[in-house]
Protein backbone atom coordinates (compact mmCIF):
# COMPACT_ATOMS: atom_id res chain seq x y z
CA UNK A 1 0.00 0.00 0.00
CA UNK A 2 3.00 2.15 0.86
CA UNK A 3 4.41 1.47 -2.56
CA UNK A 4 1.52 2.85 -4.50
CA UNK A 5 0.49 5.75 -2.50
CA UNK A 6 4.26 6.89 -3.18
CA UNK A 7 4.09 6.17 -6.97
CA UNK A 8 3.62 9.44 -8.54
CA UNK A 9 0.47 9.93 -10.86
CA UNK A 10 1.88 10.53 -14.74
CA UNK A 11 -0.18 12.62 -16.85
CA UNK A 12 -1.11 11.46 -20.64
CA UNK A 13 0.32 14.42 -22.29
CA UNK A 14 -1.16 13.21 -25.63
CA UNK A 15 -4.84 13.44 -23.86
CA UNK A 16 -3.92 17.22 -23.14
CA UNK A 17 -3.27 18.38 -26.63
CA UNK A 18 -5.88 19.62 -29.03
CA UNK A 19 -6.72 19.81 -32.41
CA UNK A 20 -6.10 22.59 -34.66
CA UNK A 21 -7.11 22.70 -38.26
CA UNK A 22 -4.99 23.75 -40.58
CA UNK A 23 -6.00 26.12 -43.72
CA UNK A 24 -5.15 26.91 -46.93
CA UNK A 25 -5.02 30.66 -48.23
CA UNK A 26 -7.97 32.57 -48.57
CA UNK A 27 -6.86 33.37 -51.96
CA UNK A 28 -5.64 29.82 -52.68
CA UNK A 29 -9.51 28.25 -51.90
CA UNK A 30 -9.34 28.76 -47.89
CA UNK A 31 -10.13 25.18 -47.91
CA UNK A 32 -9.10 22.63 -44.88
CA UNK A 33 -5.75 20.68 -45.99
CA UNK A 34 -4.82 19.29 -42.61
CA UNK A 35 -4.79 18.66 -38.64
CA UNK A 36 -2.30 18.41 -36.16
CA UNK A 37 -2.23 18.17 -32.48
CA UNK A 38 -0.65 21.01 -29.75
CA UNK A 39 -0.49 22.46 -26.66
CA UNK A 40 -1.31 26.30 -28.14
CA UNK A 41 -1.00 28.72 -31.21
CA UNK A 42 2.76 28.66 -30.59
CA UNK A 43 4.12 25.47 -30.77
CA UNK A 44 1.92 24.78 -33.84
CA UNK A 45 3.30 27.72 -35.87
CA UNK A 46 6.29 26.79 -37.74
CA UNK A 47 4.86 23.64 -38.75
CA UNK A 48 4.81 22.43 -42.60
CA UNK A 49 2.37 20.21 -44.32
CA UNK A 50 2.46 18.83 -48.08
CA UNK A 51 -0.19 16.97 -49.81
CA UNK A 52 -0.88 16.34 -53.29
CA UNK A 53 -1.15 18.83 -55.90
CA UNK A 54 -3.94 16.02 -57.13
CA UNK A 55 -5.75 16.68 -53.92
CA UNK A 56 -5.47 20.40 -53.79
CA UNK A 57 -6.87 21.16 -57.39
CA UNK A 58 -9.05 17.63 -58.30
CA UNK A 59 -5.96 17.81 -61.44
CA UNK A 60 -4.58 13.99 -60.73
CA UNK A 61 -2.72 14.09 -63.82
CA UNK A 62 -0.57 16.15 -61.05
CA UNK A 63 -0.49 13.33 -58.98
CA UNK A 64 3.37 12.89 -58.86
CA UNK A 65 3.66 16.50 -57.25
CA UNK A 66 3.34 17.94 -54.11
CA UNK A 67 2.38 21.38 -52.96
CA UNK A 68 3.57 22.87 -49.72
CA UNK A 69 2.88 25.38 -46.97
CA UNK A 70 3.84 26.60 -43.45
CA UNK A 71 1.40 27.11 -40.43
CA UNK A 72 1.78 31.09 -39.65
CA UNK A 73 -0.37 32.11 -37.54
CA UNK A 74 -3.71 30.24 -35.47
CA UNK A 75 -6.92 32.30 -34.51
CA UNK A 76 -8.77 29.98 -32.05
CA UNK A 77 -8.53 26.42 -33.05
CA UNK A 78 -8.24 27.40 -36.94
CA UNK A 79 -4.39 28.27 -38.14
CA UNK A 80 -3.70 29.98 -41.13
CA UNK A 81 -0.68 28.80 -43.95
CA UNK A 82 1.23 30.87 -45.85
CA UNK A 83 2.45 28.60 -49.58
CA UNK A 84 6.06 28.29 -49.55
CA UNK A 85 6.30 25.58 -52.78
CA UNK A 86 5.87 22.40 -54.23
CA UNK A 87 8.08 19.57 -55.62
CA UNK A 88 7.87 16.93 -58.27
CA UNK A 89 8.56 13.31 -56.83
CA UNK A 90 12.36 11.94 -57.91
CA UNK A 91 11.81 8.69 -59.32
CA UNK A 92 8.81 10.40 -61.96
CA UNK A 93 11.47 12.86 -62.52
CA UNK A 94 14.20 9.68 -63.17
CA UNK A 95 11.56 8.02 -65.50
CA UNK A 96 11.01 10.63 -67.70
CA UNK A 97 14.78 10.69 -68.46
CA UNK A 98 15.55 7.12 -70.15
CA UNK A 99 17.71 5.91 -73.06
CA UNK A 100 19.00 8.13 -75.71
CA UNK A 101 16.92 11.23 -73.66
CA UNK A 102 18.94 14.64 -72.67
CA UNK A 103 17.50 16.88 -69.91
CA UNK A 104 18.06 20.54 -68.80
CA UNK A 105 17.95 21.57 -65.24
CA UNK A 106 17.09 25.45 -64.99
CA UNK A 107 16.94 27.43 -62.23
CA UNK A 108 15.50 30.77 -61.94
CA UNK A 109 15.23 33.40 -59.16
CA UNK A 110 11.75 35.06 -59.91
CA UNK A 111 10.48 38.26 -57.58
CA UNK A 112 6.75 38.93 -57.27
CA UNK A 113 5.26 42.44 -57.41
CA UNK A 114 4.42 42.17 -54.05
CA UNK A 115 8.23 41.18 -52.94
CA UNK A 116 7.90 37.44 -52.01
CA UNK A 117 11.02 35.63 -53.91
CA UNK A 118 10.78 31.90 -55.03
CA UNK A 119 13.67 29.42 -56.64
CA UNK A 120 11.94 27.69 -59.54
CA UNK A 121 13.35 24.61 -60.96
CA UNK A 122 12.27 23.84 -64.43
CA UNK A 123 13.24 20.29 -65.85
CA UNK A 124 13.15 20.09 -69.79
CA UNK A 125 13.44 16.33 -71.63
CA UNK A 126 14.84 16.64 -75.03
CA UNK A 127 14.70 12.96 -77.04
CA UNK A 128 17.71 12.93 -78.57
CA UNK A 129 21.21 14.76 -79.14
CA UNK A 130 21.67 18.51 -78.79
CA UNK A 131 24.23 20.37 -80.22
CA UNK A 132 25.29 22.89 -77.38
CA UNK A 133 24.05 25.86 -78.99
CA UNK A 134 20.75 24.87 -79.20
CA UNK A 135 20.80 23.88 -75.77
CA UNK A 136 21.89 27.53 -74.80
CA UNK A 137 19.25 28.88 -76.88
CA UNK A 138 16.43 26.15 -75.09
CA UNK A 139 18.03 27.41 -71.84
CA UNK A 140 17.51 31.28 -72.63
CA UNK A 141 14.25 30.97 -74.21
CA UNK A 142 12.65 28.80 -71.78
CA UNK A 143 14.00 31.34 -69.08
CA UNK A 144 12.67 34.53 -70.97
CA UNK A 145 8.94 32.82 -71.19
CA UNK A 146 9.08 32.15 -67.75
CA UNK A 147 9.77 35.69 -66.63
CA UNK A 148 8.20 37.66 -68.80
CA UNK A 149 5.06 35.34 -67.68
CA UNK A 150 5.46 35.56 -64.40
CA UNK A 151 7.15 39.59 -63.81
CA UNK A 152 3.28 41.37 -63.08
CA UNK A 153 2.53 38.29 -60.60
CA UNK A 154 1.54 38.69 -56.97
CA UNK A 155 2.71 35.80 -54.65
CA UNK A 156 -0.94 34.08 -55.02
CA UNK A 157 -0.69 34.18 -59.05
CA UNK A 158 2.50 32.33 -58.69
CA UNK A 159 1.27 29.82 -56.64
CA UNK A 160 -1.62 29.14 -59.07
CA UNK A 161 1.21 29.56 -62.16
CA UNK A 162 3.38 26.60 -61.01
CA UNK A 163 0.25 24.18 -60.25
CA UNK A 164 -1.27 24.96 -63.81
CA UNK A 165 -0.99 22.75 -66.82
CA UNK A 166 -1.83 25.35 -68.81
CA UNK A 167 1.77 26.98 -67.80
CA UNK A 168 3.95 23.77 -68.97
CA UNK A 169 1.94 23.97 -72.50
CA UNK A 170 2.46 28.13 -72.63
CA UNK A 171 6.37 27.25 -72.92
CA UNK A 172 6.71 23.72 -75.05
CA UNK A 173 4.60 25.82 -77.60
CA UNK A 174 6.70 28.97 -76.89
CA UNK A 175 10.35 27.07 -77.96
CA UNK A 176 8.82 24.14 -80.36
CA UNK A 177 10.53 26.28 -83.49
CA UNK A 178 14.09 26.03 -81.52
CA UNK A 179 13.58 22.09 -80.17
CA UNK A 180 10.48 20.43 -79.67
CA UNK A 181 10.60 18.90 -76.06
CA UNK A 182 9.79 15.59 -74.97
CA UNK A 183 8.62 17.02 -71.62
CA UNK A 184 9.23 19.83 -69.25
CA UNK A 185 7.97 19.69 -65.93
CA UNK A 186 8.72 22.58 -62.90
CA UNK A 187 10.15 20.19 -61.05
CA UNK A 188 10.48 22.78 -57.39
CA UNK A 189 9.60 25.82 -56.47
CA UNK A 190 10.86 27.13 -53.18
CA UNK A 191 9.86 30.18 -51.20
CA UNK A 192 12.94 31.74 -49.93
CA UNK A 193 12.33 35.78 -48.66
CA UNK A 194 8.90 37.37 -47.72
CA UNK A 195 10.39 40.45 -47.28
CA UNK A 196 9.14 42.23 -44.25
CA UNK A 197 6.14 40.56 -44.27
CA UNK A 198 6.81 36.98 -42.02
CA UNK A 199 9.69 36.01 -39.94
CA UNK A 200 10.42 32.99 -42.38
CA UNK A 201 13.34 31.27 -40.08
CA UNK A 202 12.62 27.85 -39.99
CA UNK A 203 13.00 26.40 -36.84
CA UNK A 204 14.97 22.84 -36.26
CA UNK A 205 12.26 20.54 -36.17
CA UNK A 206 12.69 18.79 -32.86
CA UNK A 207 12.56 14.83 -31.69
CA UNK A 208 9.25 15.02 -30.63
CA UNK A 209 7.64 17.31 -33.47
CA UNK A 210 4.08 16.28 -33.58
CA UNK A 211 2.64 15.23 -37.53
CA UNK A 212 0.22 17.15 -39.15
CA UNK A 213 -2.51 15.02 -40.59
CA UNK A 214 -4.30 15.34 -44.53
Amino acid sequence: MAGERGQKRVKDKWKEKKWYTIMAPNQLGGKEIGMTPGNGPEEIKGRTIEIPISDFTGNFKRSNAKINFKVVDCTGMKCSTLFTGHSVNDDYIRRMVRRRKEKIDIVIDLKTTDNYTFALKIVAIIDGKLTSTKRVELRNAITSIVKERTKNMDYFEFARYVMADESVSEILNGVKDIYPLKKLEFRKSELVDTGEKYNFTVPETPPEEEPVHQ
